[in-house]
């Protein structure tokens, strides 16, 4: 029995949709109007240092 195939996406494609997701997430945590609260700072930096180690690894892919 054969098994289903599946499209295999390289590893650069997946940091490059996982940046994508995570610069969305900050689009949404960001707050609307005035001041933010400390879990929102926290939230974005610590989605920015996420973002920043993946642009690293995409870095040394390229």
């Amino acid at each position: 029995m054969k098994a289903a195939t599946q499209s295999k996406i390289s590893y650069s494609d997946n940091l490059k949709a996982r940046k994508t997701h995570l610069n969305a997430l900050i689009n949404l945590v960001k707050p609307k109007a005035g001041k933010t609260t400390k879990i929102e700072a926290m939230t974005i930096a610590a989605i920015n240092a996420e973002i920043s180690v993946i642009e690293q690894q995409l870095v040394k892919r390229s």
